[in-house]
């Protein structure tokens, strides 16, 4: 299967949460590839302009634009971007 890294930011709200609750959102990420048949390989924070960066393994771009999508829907990735601004096959 092909690999593809992208790049996330929180929102203000986001982050107000998650410091209230802290919570892995690595497990969160995990759930949403793993419900196209895919699989995490990679989750890390950063400094900088993004607050992190993500590598997964997919079936197709048609299962990725699906967990894009879907994190989308709940706006709390507003910055989630592949590397170009498009979800970038690695592999």
């Amino acid at each position: 299967m092909p690999l593809y890294l992208s790049r996330f930011s929180y929102t203000p709200e986001t982050w107000a949460r998650l410091i209230s609750n802290p919570e892995d959102r690595r497990k969160a990420a995990q759930s949403y590839i793993e419900s196209v048949g895919g699989k995490l390989h990679g989750f890390w924070y950063a400094f900088g302009e993004h607050d992190g960066y993500t590598l997964w393994e997919a079936p197709d771009n048609a299962s990725m634009a699906a967990v894009a999508a879907a994190r989308g829907r709940e706006r709390a990735l507003p910055g989630a971007r592949a590397a170009g601004d498009q979800w970038r096959r690695c592999a």
